[in-house]
């Protein structure tokens, strides 16, 4: 008669209410333990990060999420127990420094010549907007 009976809580009241009460305290625990694991971190430089979540790990830094904000935070930079738990090689990080900087440049580069092309084309748009309105505004004999 009713195809969702089998997916009812079948029972006494008590059954269900401790059905309800383990399944909050096993969420509640899962949820807690997620916020549980922030960690606040010191850099060598002694830049302190609090409440960090790791986002992202590459060869020569981490990508973090922290209580003000967004850093990438270089390897180099961590204490030596933070280095080992995410397999710092000092080898490894030069290289992908150098790559990461060669990126940046050209990423730098590529950006500049945007701008330049955009004030260009906003300036050919005002001379164009001026003669058009002086073409216009002009007395006809």
């Amino acid at each position: 008669m009713n195809m969702y009976r089998s997916l009812l809580i079948v029972g006494a009241p008590g059954d269900r209410l401790l059905i309800m009460k383990v399944f909050f305290l096993i969420l509640a625990l899962a949820l807690g333990s997620s916020i549980g694991r922030a960690e606040d971190w010191t850099t060598t430089d002694g830049t302190k990060y609090q409440d960090v979540h790791v986002v992202r790990v590459e060869d020569d830094a981490v990508t973090i999420i922290y209580k003000d904000g967004g850093a990438l935070v270089y390897l180099y930079k961590l204490p030596p127990d933070l280095q080992q738990k995410f397999n710092y090689d000092p080898v490894k990080a030069k290289a992908a420094m150098e790559l990461r900087a060669k990126s940046d440049s050209a990423s730098a580069k590529e950006l500049q010549a945007e701008i330049e092309l955009s004030e260009k084309m906003k300036k050919a748009q005002e001379i164009k907007y001026s003669q058009e309105r002086s073409a216009t505004n002009a007395p006809s004999h």
